[in-house]
This record gives C-alpha cells, structure tokens and sequence, in this order.
C-alpha cells in the first residue's frame, strides 16, 4: 500500500510559474506495463456515483504504476482522492500544474509527464491548457504518453475538450446552444480548432463536449444543441468532408474506450444525467450554414445519426468506435434543426 506523506512534496519554481505535489507514495522508475485506454469524464465527477468504479477501471490500467494529474491554476485534489481511495492501485499519486509556455517547456515538468504511467487532465480552462501547452515540451510528453508509452489517459471538462482531435477552447465566454444555432459563426465560436494539438488515435476526426444536461446562472441552456452546431462546424471547416463526429457526455457520465477502441459508459443508472451521447454525421451537408443565419441540417429529419448510452455503476453499453456502427445496450436517434434553435429536435429512432 502506498503511504500518505503529513506534508506532500511540493516545488514551485520559475516564478511560480508551475506547482508540483507528490501526494503519496514512491515515484517508481522501474518497468511498469501500462495498458492503454482513454477516461472521458463528463464534469461532475465529485458529486457523480459512476465515479469511483470509473476510476478503479481507469486506475487497473496502470498496473502499480504512477499516477499524475495534470491541469493549471495551482494544485487541486484529484491526486489526494486517489490516495485516500485507491492507494493500492499506484505506486505515487502526484499534481502538476503548469501556467506558463515557459514552464511548459521546462525539462523537469517534461519528466515528470513522462515518467507517468496514467495521466489524468483535470477540469479548468481549456484556453489556458492550449495557450500554455500548445507547442511547447508538454504537448510532446502528453502524446509519448497516448502513443509511444501508451498509457491511460483522462480527461473531465476542459481535460476531455482537448483529448478531441477537434477541441473548443474559448478565450472570453463559451457559446451557448442557442447561440450557435442561430448563427453558426456566433463571435463565441471563434476558438474551434483543428487536428493542432493532443493526438488520440480512437478521436481522430471527434470533437467532445460536457457539461450537457447542466443548467445554472453561468450555463443557462443545457449544451445538446451546443455539440450539434459544433459538428456542423467541423463538417464545414473540413471542406465538407463528411464522416465527422463527437461525443457529449452529461455531468454524471463516464466513458471507458479500451485499447481495442470499444467504449462503455459508467454512472449511477438513473434516467438523468448519466448518458453518453456518440454523434455522427449521416451523408448529407447542412443545407444552410452560413454567417448571421439561423443552421438549417435537417436531411428530412435524419441530419445526425446518435447512439445514446446510459452510464450504471457496473458500465453499461458497447459502442465501437472503429466504425461508428456496432453498438448495444442503448437508443439510437436522430438529430436536426429545420431551422435554428427553435427547429433542433431529437427523435429516438423506432
């Protein structure tokens, strides 16, 4: 078991520009075999009952090996719950928060990425983790992890917008559905990017969102409508090419894709909060995508073809994202708008 320090090793160097927290444990140099897989988390994991079977599958992974949570804005608490819950799992559970371009290519920071053998990229601003990272030695360690080392990686909130091989990442306010619906190319849309940044195989040609259910003062819309113009978006920017996709997953919802690419989702069952939703275009264009107009991408009611899974706490459904089509243990649906936010509509299939 791993032992729990009274005072975790913590370094700040480069005028604060990076905070590093060993929680508990060994860091462990010697031959760990990680298996590869990928966590996507839809936002709530602290309050989401999914979570704790979600992690323990994450954490098998590992294989004894170190786990390290990656985010900016200072040390959060992610290592120490993993700690307090799953000691025996890791050989180390340790935070590193980076906040600066400069620190991002710090050797010692690029160490301490690579020596991980499970990689967890927690909640925040998305804009800063592409701001600071983008470009820099980070970028490069987190894809030796996912690619050459294969580890297990992670995401929830902004972690999981940028494992997508597209990613939103708003420098000011993020847009809301209706926004987007009204008018695609919304000012708030302008941080959409493209295949720049964090490379995961499996979500070649996938851009995420969470959050999807959450309605509060600062999300005032729930965000189905909001992941549907991003796809619309993606399609658009990619010279019309079709076969794009997305994930959006609600708060409470969980999603494990295995190293051979079948993905299961976690929750707590219930008929709310807890669902996976697999998008994909349908082989037709929108019919109206264009500045200062409301979307139009109907396709007679079949514009985007979606699988839907509801998380349990044992992991439920089957979806292959190597074809987009073999899929068990949930719905299909079909989204459209015939015309913006007042014409978005989803219909479960018969």
């Amino acid at each position: 078991m791993t032992k729990k320090f009274g005072h975790p090793e913590v370094r700040a160097e480069d005028s604060e520009n990076y905070d590093y927290s060993r929680e508990c444990g060994t860091v462990n140099r010697t031959d760990s075999r990680p298996i590869p897989g990928i966590l996507l988390i839809g936002g709530a994991e602290g309050d989401a009952s999914g979570e704790k079977p979600a992690t323990r599958w994450f954490l098998k992974n590992a294989e004894q090996g170190d786990y390290l949570v990656l985010g900016s804005g200072g040390i959060g608490r992610q290592a120490e719950f993993i700690c307090d819950n799953f000691g025996d799992f890791v050989s180390s559970a340790a935070e590193l928060s980076i906040d600066s371009e400069d620190a991002a290519n710090n050797p010692r920071i690029i160490q301490y990425i690579r020596d991980a053998e499970a990689l967890f990229i927690r909640g925040g601003d998305q804009n800063e983790y592409e701001d600071y990272w983008e470009g820099t030695g980070v970028e490069d360690a987190i894809n030796y992890l996912i690619n050459e080392k294969k580890v297990p990686v992670a995401g929830t909130s902004a972690g999981m917008a940028i494992l997508g091989d597209y990613y939103y990442a708003p420098a000011h306010k993020g847009v809301l559905s209706s926004e987007i619906l009204n008018n695609p190319f919304h000012k708030n849309t302008k941080n959409i990017y493209y295949s720049d940044f964090i490379q995961v195989p499996i979500l070649k040609h996938v851009i995420t969102d969470t959050h999807l259910d959450r309605i509060s003062g600062s999300n005032p819309e729930p965000r189905y409508g909001r992941i549907f113009g991003f796809l619309a978006r993606v399609v658009h920017e990619n010279n019309n090419q079709l076969k794009s996709y997305a994930i959006g997953l609600e708060e409470g919802a969980f999603v494990a894709i295995d190293d051979k690419g079948i993905a299961q989702v976690f929750g707590n069952g219930s008929t709310e909060g807890q669902d996976a939703y697999f998008l994909q275009t349908n082989g037709a264009l929108p019919e109206q995508i264009q500045l200062d107009l409301p979307l139009i991408w109907n396709n007679n009611g079949q514009a985007v073809k979606v699988y839907r899974i509801c998380g349990t706490r044992e992991g439920s459904g089957k979806f292959d994202l190597n074809n987009w089509s073999t899929a068990s243990g949930g719905k299909w649906e079909y989204w459209f708008t015939t015309g913006g936010a007042s014409g978005f509509q989803r219909k479960p299939i018969d």
